[in-house]
């Protein structure tokens, strides 16, 4: 492509950056203002968004960090994850008590789903990216000192905390008052109240979900992330011919974007207000790692084909 042209395209981003915040803004006020789409979650296709997600975030890995990191980035998160799942549906210490219904499908060791582990991964990378966005200005992390890696694995942990905020209200919520799904079917409409993929055996003080959870998830985040970045400064950067490009860079943000899309729209009407906490709470960061890539990275190339 003529160097000409290609400098041209790479100037449409800032060109168009308050046009894209507009249509960003108003999808997330669409979504709080009418409610969202208050789909009973057993009828969405788990099986197949999940893995889909998974698979994505494998691939773009691959791409932008190599395939040793990111082979060791799926392992440790995936096993991670369902350790940390496995011993607090076990016992109710890391999240407090509570138990997966069959919502979610097969479960492994009759425990944890096989979409949770993968739950886990599908949004730990794109949190990965926008936090090294976020911090570093760079979609892959450059720092190397174990302070700055203590630090920078707290504030992902947060970020990816963030999607818990309004996804667990969502799909725990049920009126039961016995820690059970009993009353469901029987009294109550599916279509109205949701089928809850998983039950806190004794509620919560946040749209019934126990406050515990969300250390649980901080602990866990933070302990998946220190272990990997400890361990990515061992490993060269091998990324993709091309990999390093804002267009390659902004898919995982954009994912983690659509999740918080989704979090805005996929609602429930029991759970008011619920659609409030993502425009916030993932739409911040989601917003500042994008502006971080297009308008402060001048010297990264737009495609992925142009010489980095």
């Amino acid at each position: 492509m003529n160097n000409g042209v290609a400098a041209k395209i790479a100037k449409v981003p800032n060109s168009v950056w308050i046009l894209a915040l507009a249509v960003i803004a108003w999808i997330f006020y669409a979504g709080i203002k009418t409610g969202g789409f208050n789909l009973p979650i057993e009828r969405l296709p788990w099986s197949i968004l999940v893995p889909g997600f998974a698979v994505f975030s494998f691939t773009h890995s691959m791409v932008l960090l190599g395939h040793k990191r990111a082979l060791l980035l799926l392992v440790l998160c995936i096993s991670l994850a369902f350790a940390s799942e496995y011993i607090g549906e076990a016992t109710g210490l890391i999240f407090g008590p509570y138990y997966y219904t069959d919502v979610l499908g097969p479960k492994i060791l009759g425990r944890v789903p096989v979409l949770i582990p993968l739950a886990w991964y599908m949004m730990f990378y794109p949190s990965y990216v926008i936090t090294n966005l976020l911090a570093e200005g760079h979609p892959v992390a450059q720092g190397q000192g174990t302070a700055w890696i203590v630090w920078i694995s707290a504030l992902s942990a947060l970020v990816m905390t963030a999607w818990d905020l309004t996804m667990d209200p969502i799909m725990s919520f049920h009126p039961c008052t016995t820690g059970t799904t009993d009353c469901l079917p029987v009294t109550l409409d599916e279509t109205l109240i949701g089928h809850p993929a998983w039950v806190w055996k004794e509620g919560g003080s946040y749209f019934g979900v126990p406050q515990l959870n969300y250390r649980g998830w901080m602990l866990t985040a933070f302990v998946v992330f220190a272990a990997y970045r400890l361990l990515e400064r061992r490993i060269d950067h091998a990324p993709w011919p091309g990999g390093i490009s804002k267009v390659m860079a902004v898919l995982p943000v954009l994912a983690f974007g659509c999740m918080a899309f989704v979090d805005t729209w996929l609602g429930n009407p029991k759970v008011q207000d619920v659609h409030l906490i993502s425009p916030f709470a993932m739409g911040i960061p989601f917003l500042f790692a994008a502006f971080t890539l297009f308008a402060r990275n001048p010297k990264m190339p737009f495609w992925p084909h142009q010489a980095v």
